[in-house]
Order: C-alpha cells, then structure tokens, then sequence
C-alpha cells in the first residue's frame, strides 16, 4: 500500500469515528471538561453500553483519553483540533446553507419559463 493509501485510509478512518452524531454529542460534551461515562450518559440521553461503544469508537481512532482514577474512568479530548476540526466543519455547513440560501433567492427572482399556448 503506497504512502498516500495509508493516509487516506487514516483520514478515512477518523472521519467515520466522527460520522455519528451521539459521538460529536460526546465529543462536544468533553470539550467542556474532563468527564466520566456517567456523566455522559446522563447528558446525551444513552444507555451507559451505548455510551461505551461510542466512547470505544473514540479511543481507537485517537480522539479521546481515558485516565483511570480508582473504579472511575474519566474521559478527555486528546488534543483541541479535535474540536477545532468539529469547528471548520460547522463553518463549511454554514457556507453551504448560506450559498443554498442565495441561490433559492436567485432563483425565485428569475421569471417562470411559459409555454406557448400554440406548444
């Protein structure tokens, strides 16, 4: 596999840890401060298994750290480019919805294209 393959299979993989919207729930719950799976459970209205699944995901792909403390895990964002790379996506959407928006404009002002009545 060339070097650019892994890469993108790299990309790839973190990108789909980030395609779930209970994860970016997580995800924006922990840029808040540390906190444990209880917590997040209580927050994002899941199962504390589903909380796990979710915080495993996570984990693997490198976007969050547990710190054991006795029984108790507590969960961080292992760097703030998590949250940043979280942030220059909503900003796309946003450019997107906005480019949408003028184009409906753009659009509704144009006059309706008429038949020939003879057509």
């Amino acid at each position: 596999m060339s070097g650019e393959t892994v890469r993108f299979a790299l990309f790839a993989e973190v990108f789909a840890a980030l395609s779930h919207p209970k994860r970016l729930e997580i995800i924006h719950y922990l840029g808040e401060g540390q906190r444990n799976a209880g917590e997040l459970t209580e927050l994002t209205g899941l199962s504390k298994a589903n909380v796990s699944q979710h915080l495993s995901i996570l984990k693997a792909r490198g976007l969050v750290h547990c710190d054991k403390c006795g029984t108790f895990c507590h969960y961080r964002l292992t760097s703030p480019k998590v949250l940043e790379t979280c942030e220059i996506v909503r900003q796309l959407i946003l450019e997107q919805m906005d480019l949408t928006t003028t184009y409906r404009r753009q659009l509704a002002e144009v006059a309706p294209i008429r038949k020939d009545a003879s057509g």
